[in-house]
């Protein structure tokens, strides 16, 4: 499928697909402001990097990313119809039943991860579904939450380096929010930590670190360290002071951060 063409379509139906799914839940404003807010700090860094992805891509995959996250329709039936298309309503089950789509990018074996099952029903909902079988959508968003790094370095450099700016961008949002939206407490202030007070800095490799030992938390499951010492290993041939060793605890407890502007992304819409 031709992407370009396809996208203003595909733009304006996952916005109703979001509301549908989402709407009515405590969380719904916060994870529409979230969606955005990705796709604005995922805009930002590509034009940081100078990586001159195209903002349609970047923009699809942000709304798309979290489609599944968090939200239950109920478990009566297995489908809910929705506009012609199939909407999972239990997505373990989901996930389960189609392992031959996970299969075609290398997926099937890691299912049950700390992948997420969230990420993989949003990925497979796109093929099933909406036919996107962009593997440059498709991993950014199956990875969002935890890069699998042995089908990561298999990758295309230019996926690769969408996976990260997405990765980097959904945590900038979900930090972001967290301390301004939604008043809560959190490690670290990571807009500060990537672009700097002033906004007139850019930490990109230590950002990428920061949100994946934020995402590993205490995890010890097998993919997920994997993917924190990958990320580890690039800051540290970055910048050679870094400890060898790690844990999301050297970040300090969680504390009430100033609310402000983001440095960088003023603009919710």
């Amino acid at each position: 499928m031709d992407f370009d063409t396809h996208f203003g379509v595909e733009n304006k139906r996952l916005l109703d697909l979001n509301s549908f799914i989402h709407r009515g839940t405590e969380l719904f404003e916060y994870h529409m402001n979230h969606i955005y807010l990705t796709r604005n700090y995922a805009t930002l860094l590509s034009h940081k990097l100078n990586a001159n992805i195209d903002i349609k891509k970047l923009e699809y995959i942000s709304l798309a990313h979290d489609l599944f996250k968090e939200r239950s329709l109920g478990k009566k039936k297995t489908f809910v119809n929705w506009d012609g298309f199939q909407v999972p309503l239990d997505i373990n089950r989901y996930v389960r039943l189609n392992l031959d789509v996970l299969e075609k990018y290398g997926m099937d074996m890691y299912f049950n991860t700390d992948v997420q099952l969230h990420s993989l029903t949003a990925g497979i909902f796109l093929v099933k579904e909406f036919g996107i079988t962009d593997p440059s959508v498709i991993y950014p968003i199956m990875f969002h939450s935890c890069p699998i790094i042995p089908v990561y370095e298999t990758l295309d450099t230019r996926i690769q380096e969408i996976v990260d700016i997405i990765m980097l961008a959904d945590k900038l949002s979900s930090n972001y929010l967290k301390i301004n939206y939604r008043d809560m407490r959190a490690r670290v202030d990571l807009d500060k930590i990537v672009f700097g007070v002033s906004g007139n800095e850019f930490n990109y490799t230590l950002g990428l670190y920061i949100s994946r030992l934020l995402a590993q938390g205490a995890s010890k499951e097998e993919q997920s360290v994997l993917s924190t010492q990958y990320y580890h290993k690039r800051l540290s041939e970055v910048n050679p002071l870094i400890s060898r060793n790690y844990s999301v605890r050297r970040l300090g407890g969680y504390v009430a951060w100033p609310l402000r502007k983001s440095s960088q992304v003023w603009k919710m819409q």
